[in-house]
């Protein structure tokens, strides 16, 4: 997406709507003020379930308790995943 310079901003903001070949376009404003990024340990802490989940994938990866892709490759094709 391009961006538009402030007199193409300010044209726009006045007239929403223009036509094209024949067709007729409406600009609307998109609020993207809620996107925003989160690290790990924000999403963490927010959720409860994933904490659980990481905790329990840290356990099993330090106790040995997990199939590498092979391993799972191979399960799925004789039938026991």
């Amino acid at each position: 997406m391009k961006k538009i310079d402030a007199q193409a901003a300010k044209v726009l903001a006045e007239d929403q709507s223009f036509e094209l070949n024949g067709r007729k376009y409406k600009i609307v404003a998109i609020d993207n003020k809620h996107d925003y990024v989160t690290t790990v340990a924000e999403d963490v802490e927010r959720d409860p379930e994933l904490k659980r989940k990481l905790l329990q994938a840290k356990k099993d990866i330090e106790e040995g308790n997990y199939y590498t892709s092979e391993e799972m490759r191979e399960m799925i094709r004789s039938g026991q995943a």
